[in-house]
């Protein structure tokens, strides 16, 4: 649902196999004539944090399957998600993401900040070269304040203890506080 005639048209371009609709998305009797509770996912991305709230617990409330909403204050992501919409998506967050882990080197799959970043998940593919590779892990001096809390080895989920040995191509879960980002980055090169 977008308000503008001529964005709607452009998105509608863009997005061919999505319904696009011109009205305003708090509009009550517009959700429901459109059958809303039978839409699979309502994404609400207005200029507008609160707007996108309102938006998406309205699709929540009139049994749209999934809501997703825009919210450009990260300190209002767990907001959204306590009162229930599905995912909360910070475009300003997303892109500091992005642009860790193109910096960060190529062994980086996933990137998640918290506590406005100051703490991080990050996951990596172990390659051969990894300075991690073949040690058990209570004898590789992991900075303070990082943690290996899972490994991915093939099908395997792993919760690591101090025996544990890392091979190449395991998929390495970290969580760590951003001061230790650039020493753990060295363990993956």
């Amino acid at each position: 649902i977008e308000y503008s005639k001529s964005r709607c048209m452009e998105v509608a371009e863009t997005l061919e196999n999505a319904l696009i609709l011109n009205g305003d998305g708090t509009d009550l009797n517009l959700l429901r004539e459109e059958g809303i509770e039978n839409m699979d996912v309502v994404i609400s991305v207005t200029d507008s944090d609160e707007k996108n709230l309102l938006c998406a617990l309205l699709g929540k409330q009139l049994g749209a399957k999934k809501v997703i909403a825009r919210a450009d204050r990260s300190d209002y992501l767990p907001l959204f998600e306590m009162v229930g919409i599905d995912l909360a998506v910070s475009p300003r967050e997303a892109t500091v993401s992005e642009v860790l882990k193109l910096t960060m080197g190529r062994g980086i799959q996933t990137l998640t900040t918290f506590e406005g970043e100051k703490a991080e998940i990050i996951e990596y593919t172990v390659s051969q070269g990894s300075k991690i590779v073949g040690k058990p892990l209570n004898k590789v001096k992991f900075p303070k304040g990082a943690l290996i809390n899972m490994v991915v080895r093939g099908r395997d989920t792993i919760v690591p203890r101090g025996d544990f040995i890392i091979e190449n191509q395991d998929r390495v879960v970290i969580f760590s506080m951003a001061s230790a980002m650039s020493e753990i980055e060295k363990f993956f090169r």
